[in-house]
């Protein structure tokens, strides 16, 4: 290849790229492509990194003066979840549009854990804080004491057969002779942990295996079912996403109502069953214009008041920190959020103090809810609090909504700024 020809590659990549990396607006765009800054062909990892980048980029945490950072973060989220999955990907391609009704629950329980227990994720991070050891010379003692037997007044290797007169000596040997195998051994116990939590996280969420049961630190096995203080994870997120189904079957009708020269005449079951009407009234509703988008506006503003109270609420837990678009697990045992061992760190810190049995598994719990009844809203509002932006759910405010489209003003479609 000439020197010229390399060159003007070289060109067309760099403005390819710059085109990629360009400023969009974000609560208008509709190209999933272009708001998450990739190319048409970008593979899997390709889309991974972009989200990343610009869910930490444009995350309102990080964005404190901007009222539409949520949305735009949303809209990052929403993009990340068609373009991450094949068939949905496929479908965007052909038709440019994303459903709602095409939601696979699993899946985005499986991306949820999958994300918080990646290498180098969430909870290797949380790991950090909360080992069974203080530091290197008590891992190396916990070690030892797993890997020795005491025979009449004598200390003896399990490793070796080295036969010591006291721990101090043994505690020695085992310092020049296995630190190797005592790193290997510290990464093994905190792999254990690790796979502890998943294990329940997967139940929790149900996505775990027919028997219901999850692994303990231990090695053993439980039974979900008999763990008190359980919250109903899957029920809840199913909740939201059917009202985000609602609201954008709602705002659907509007935008096509309030379109310059509109000819559009709702279906007159599906108007009545959104607004809550008996048919015959709806029969008539639908070809009054006027009162039909006044009743619709109405609808919209009760969907978005119930969006703010939740977000309120949310906001007043502590559920706004962030981590890779995470958005946050502030819910996980109060306003300290991800900073103490209160939330996910008491959690698994539960997991390091020895949390072998059931009895530490509902004190686990405890610590997740911090304290609060797993049948109250509040409690479960507490849990999920920080998940907003998740992938594939596209936050849990304004879910489905967004203002972008309308051909008049429209009523808002996503959640007010604060």
């Amino acid at each position: 290849e000439s020197p010229a020809a390399a060159a003007a590659a070289a060109d067309v990549e760099r403005i390819a790229r710059e085109a990629l990396e360009a400023e969009v607006d974000l609560l208008v765009e509709k190209d999933l492509y272009k708001i998450l800054g990739v190319r048409r062909g970008a593979k899997t990892e390709e889309l991974k990194k972009a989200y990343k980048k610009r869910s930490l980029k444009y995350h309102p945490d990080k964005n404190p003066n901007d009222p539409d950072a949520k949305d735009k973060f949303q809209r990052i989220a929403e993009a990340y979840s068609v373009l991450a999955d094949d068939k949905k990907r496929l479908k965007y391609d052909k038709s440019g549009d994303m459903d709602l009704e095409d939601f696979d629950m699993d899946q985005f329980m499986n991306m949820w854990v999958g994300e918080m227990m990646e290498d180098g994720g969430m909870v290797d991070d949380m790991m950090k804080e909360v080992l069974p050891w203080r530091d290197e010379e008590e891992k190396m003692m916990q070690f030892m004491e797993a890997n020795v037997t005491k025979q009449g007044k004598n200390w003896v290797c399990k490793l070796d057969g080295q036969s010591l007169s006291n721990q101090r000596l043994m505690l020695a040997h085992f310092e020049k002779k296995y630190q190797f195998e005592c790193d290997e051994w510290g990464k093994d116990q905190l792999n254990t942990m690790k796979a502890s939590f998943e294990s329940f996280m997967k139940q929790l969420t149900g996505i775990g295996d027919s028997s219901g049961e999850f692994l303990l630190p231990d090695g053993t096995k439980a039974d979900m079912s008999k763990v008190k203080g359980v919250p109903d994870i899957r029920s809840h997120f199913q909740g939201k996403i059917d009202k985000a189904n609602e609201q954008e079957k709602v705002l659907e009708i509007y935008r096509k109502v309030s379109a310059e020269d509109s000819t559009f005449v709702p279906d007159t079951k599906e108007l009545a069953k959104l607004l809550g009407l008996e048919e015959g009234v709806a029969e008539d509703l639908k070809t009054d214009t006027k009162r039909l988008l006044h009743r619709l506006k109405r609808k919209i503003d009760e969907l978005n008041e119930e969006e703010d109270e939740e977000a309120d609420l949310m906001e007043q837990m502590g559920g706004l920190g962030g981590l890779d678009g995470m958005g946050g697990l502030g819910g996980f045992g109060g306003p300290g959020g991800m900073a103490g061992k209160g939330g996910l760190g008491g959690l698994l810190g539960g997991m390091g103090g020895g949390m072998g049995g059931m009895a530490g598994m509902e004190g686990m719990l405890e610590s997740m809810l911090g304290g609060m009844d797993p049948d109250d809203p509040e409690a479960l509002m507490k849990l999920l609090g920080g998940m907003g932006g998740m992938p594939g759910m596209g936050g849990f405010g304004g879910l489905g909504g967004g203002a972008g489209g309308f051909s008049s003003p429209p009523p808002r479609g996503g959640r007010r700024s604060h």
